[in-house]
């Protein structure tokens, strides 16, 4: 059986996973720094024939290096590629790959409707893929940890707190009115977001990815569907689309 290789090269983390067909067989905990020591135990395994590299962030000299000389076929996602779906988009080539990917994978879930993808990892986005399959774009945002770092490192006196969500929404003491500002000022906006997109385009899908996600999925009373592996499952959608 031959498996597709697919890496995430994020703003944060890399992440990497096997696919059989549409299937993700096996998926590998994010990474600082991605060696290719990490992904030679994975090849003595399972029989690639494709890799696709979607890259955010850096990917290291030395992994760049050795995926030139690997027996398998690698793919970089560039502009080159073939997308499933269309791009309405006023700037498409600073168009992050990442929100791309997610546009793509929701259409696994829901091909036909309108959808909402909230990615929650570094940044917040909310990107918009309407019935015809076309992105229309979103918005991007602070993500919680990075809100309540802000805070900290840009003030002389406020503490950097954990992420929590506070059953009381008045914060009533400085700890519970940081975690309220950053947790609940980005469900707010997030609830509004989706809101204003269903007043004017009619009844959405939602779906949650990131690595936030389930921490705001229960903190929600909008239907939301949860699909962690989002950006990989929408890399593995772009390979195939690809497949010459």
């Amino acid at each position: 059986m031959q498996y597709r290789l697919i890496i995430d090269v994020g703003n944060s983390t890399t992440k990497y996973a096997l696919f059989d067909n549409k299937e993700l067989t096996q998926y590998f905990q994010s990474f600082d720094d991605l060696s290719s020591s990490d992904i030679q135990s994975t090849l003595e395994k399972f029989n690639i024939d494709r890799c696709l590299i979607s890259q955010s962030g850096k990917l290291s000299e030395e992994l760049m290096d050795w995926l030139e000389n690997v027996a398998f076929e690698v793919i970089y996602f560039d502009s080159n590629l073939v997308l499933p779906i269309k791009l309405d988009y006023e700037t498409p080539q600073t168009l992050g790959k990442d929100r791309i990917a997610s546009a793509v994978g929701s259409l696994l879930y829901f091909p036909d409707g309108n959808t909402v993808v909230v990615d929650m990892g570094t940044c917040i986005t909310m990107n918009y893929i309407d019935a015809t399959s076309t992105f229309l774009g979103g918005n991007i945002s602070p993500g919680i940890s990075m809100r309540l770092q802000a805070m900290h490192y840009f003030t002389e006196k406020l503490p950097l707190v954990e992420k929590k969500f506070n059953e009381n929404l008045i914060g009533q003491n400085t700890e519970k009115a940081l975690q309220n500002g950053a947790v609940r000022g980005a469900l707010w906006e997030i609830e509004s977001f989706i809101r204003n997109v269903q007043e004017k385009n009619g009844p959405v899908n939602v779906i949650l990815t990131g690595g936030d996600a389930k921490f705001f999925e229960s903190c929600t009373n909008i239907k939301i569907f949860a699909a962690p592996k989002l950006v990989l499952e929408g890399l593995n959608e772009i390979l195939t689309f690809n497949a010459f």
